[in-house]
């Protein structure tokens, strides 16, 4: 942040942010500052920075942070916006995804399992194997 002073810092998940980590935001978005020390020195800029961020759960953030965002609440995948990206996002077969997608919508909803599952199948029969093991349990 002081060397490079970027327009933008986007944020992936900042609600696993750290608590010391979410007050040094804040108090960029605050007040343009930033500070560090180190080894008993400090030092300080004065940035302009806007700040994207996604988050899973904002409930973890605090309300003063929380405050300081324009919030887009998104929808739901459909499924078969989920399946599409689930297809793209394989590389695979589209039966094999098909298969993964069916799965992984019937229990998590979570791209996260279809990447573990696919990584690991490379036939339907492993795809369908694995969507027994892992996801019916």
């Amino acid at each position: 942040m002081f060397r490079n002073r970027a327009p933008f810092l986007l944020l992936d998940e900042i609600d696993k942010m750290c608590p010391r980590d979410q007050t040094f935001l804040l108090n960029l978005m605050e007040t343009g500052i930033i500070t560090e020390t180190k080894y008993g020195k400090t030092r300080q800029a004065e940035i302009e920075t806007f700040v994207f961020a996604t988050s899973n759960n904002s409930r973890k953030l605090s309300a003063a942070l929380l405050s300081r965002f324009f919030i887009i609440e998104l929808e739901p995948y459909t499924y078969e916006e989920f399946y599409e990206i689930t297809f793209r996002l394989l590389g695979t077969r589209q039966e094999i995804a098909r298969i993964i997608a069916d799965a992984v919508w019937k229990t998590s909803r979570n791209l996260r399992d279809c990447v573990r599952i696919a990584k690991l199948a490379n036939s339907e029969e492993d795809a369908n194997f694995l969507v027994e093991k892992f996801l019916r349990h």
